[in-house]
Parts: structure tokens; sequence; C-alpha cells
């Protein structure tokens, strides 16, 4: 019998080279398979029975200065899941929590709001009731703000059209005793996209 080298060495690069083949494809797969997109969770699942968009209607008076007031009632809001029975008020126009109000020039004319105020709302589904608000900025924000609910107000969720009444203050760290009271009702229009 005789050794042909050429053969063994042949034999030897091909078997290195299939193996070669079968661990790039092998790797191939494993990352394809890793990089595969999960599909993502229905945002709806993860949202409590308050989260949705809504208009905002009432009224607001400022007691520290009387050139701020209500502006309308056209702006809209979302109510945005913050916890399993809160939500995080965000203004639509403003794309972050806080409330449109007025500053007069002669009339109610101007849109403003008042920095470092915003609400996070809490509710009772049991009872249908807003059971505190507090300011989404700090309770007391870095301007001094914090929200208060009012008990005088209905304070309730209506469960046939989802509207929600809430009458609260906003204090102001120097001002003795409420800078304003809002008594609002937040109109639903339907879900959060």
């Amino acid at each position: 019998m005789t050794f042909n080298s050429n053969s063994y060495y042949f034999n030897q690069n091909y078997l290195i080279m299939k193996t070669r083949l079968v661990l790039v494809v092998a790797t191939a797969l494993i990352m394809l398979c890793s990089c595969k997109k999960s599909k993502p969770a229905d945002p709806g699942s993860t949202r409590n029975p308050w989260d949705g968009r809504y208009r905002m209607e009432g009224t607001m008076t400022d007691h520290s200065n009387a050139a701020f007031g209500w502006k309308d009632n056209s702006y809209q809001y979302t109510l945005q899941t913050s916890g399993a029975t809160t939500d995080s008020l965000v203004s639509n126009d403003l794309a972050f929590p806080g409330i449109i109000i007025g500053n007069t020039g002669g009339g109610i004319t101007n849109a403003t709001f008042y920095g470092k105020f915003g609400l996070i709302m809490a509710f009772d589904a049991t009872t249908n009731k807003v059971t505190s608000v507090t300011n989404y900025y700090g309770q007391p924000s870095s301007t001094g703000r914090s929200a208060v609910l009012d008990p005088t107000g209905l304070n309730s969720i209506d469960p046939s059209t989802k509207n929600i009444k809430v009458k609260f203050f906003m204090d102001e760290t120097g001002i003795a005793g409420h800078r304003s009271t809002f008594d609002i009702t937040l109109v639903y229009l339907g879900a959060r996209p």
C-alpha cells in the first residue's frame, strides 16, 4: 500500500472547510433567531380604566393674581397610566403635564400655564371617586406648588360616560391659603392610540 500525501491533504482540507461551513451556517442561524423581534405587548393591556383622551371644561380662579383665569373649554388632554390606580394628566398642546389657563390683557386672551404644576390623579374603581391629586413635579415642586383635592367637589367618575369631575387647589409656598381653585370636568373622547 502506498501513501499519497496529496490525497491526504486534500481530504483534510476538505473536512476542515466543510466543518467551517457548518459552523458559519450554525452561527448565522443562532444570530438570526436571537435578533428576531418579538411582538410588542398590546399597549392597552397595561393601561388602567381611566387612561384615555379627554377635553377639559370648567372654571379656574387665581386668588393671588386676578390676571390669571380660565382660558376656555377647547383644550384636549390625555390621562396616561402611571400606576394601577393613578394617571398623569398631560396637555396635548404643551406635550407634558400642565393645565392651560388664561392671562388677561383686556380680557382672557393669551394661553399660559403654571410652571412646574401638573396633576397625578388617583382613583377608586369601587366607589368611582377621585381619591387624591398630587403635583406631577413634586409635592411641592421646585417652584413651591402643590396640588390638593377639594373635598367639597364631586370628585367622581361617571361609569357610563367615563367623564371625570374633580375640584382641587393649587397651593404655593409663600402665599397664604390656596393660590388657585380649579373645578373641572374631563369629558371622555376615547382611548389613546
